[in-house]
């Protein structure tokens, strides 16, 4: 009888350490006041300083009005990945090529034809579901920015290969999106 009590007082324990972790990294996710956040997952690593640059020039951009917020992981991993893009409330997200291609069969970025030239991002032509459930169809169309084209980041020293920026379709609001990805790009 003595052990199951002491079971059960490590079990409840258990319990309530897990509950404490898990609340802490909820209210952890939820205190983010920007305005938009950019969210990187290299494949293999985040140089220091990427995220600060990007997040500097943003900033000086879009000045007092809108704050920016410019996050990154050290590396690949698909857990946090799915999380980011189901609720991270990101507005525009890096993520490896591969990645991207295989979640675009659930339609999971917008189409960027109206404000970029295809021709000058040909890699970023990939073919993705579109419209509600009532109006779906397969588009082939500019859904992404290869970041090695992009000079802030070769600036701040990112030159990973294959990595492409783009706005998640459940992006928060996708204005603001596009506004900034197109302040991203500039020179």
């Amino acid at each position: 009888m003595q052990r199951m009590t002491s079971m059960t007082k490590k079990t409840r324990f258990a319990g309530i350490l897990l509950m404490i972790m898990l609340l802490s990294s909820i209210l952890t996710a939820c205190g983010s006041s920007a305005d938009l956040t950019v969210f990187i997952m290299p494949r293999e690593h985040l140089p220091d300083g990427v995220s600060e640059k990007v997040e500097e020039k943003l900033q000086k951009a879009f000045g007092e009005d809108k704050k920016m917020a410019v996050h990154g992981t050290p590396m690949y991993n698909d857990q946090k990945m799915i999380v980011e893009l189901a609720a991270g409330g990101n507005g525009i997200m890096i993520l490896p090529k591969e990645v991207l291609e295989n979640m675009m069969a659930q339609g999971a970025a917008v189409q960027l034809d109206q404000w970029f030239k295809t021709e000058d991002y040909p890699e970023g032509v990939m073919e993705s579901v579109v419209g509600d459930k009532d109006s779906e169809k397969k588009v082939t169309a500019l859904f992404a920015l290869p970041v090695e084209k992009i000079p802030v980041f070769k600036e701040a020293g990112y030159e990973e290969k294959d990595m492409f920026i783009f706005i998640p379709a459940n992006a928060p609001d996708e204005e603001l999106s596009v506004e900034v990805l197109k302040e991203i790009v500039k020179p």
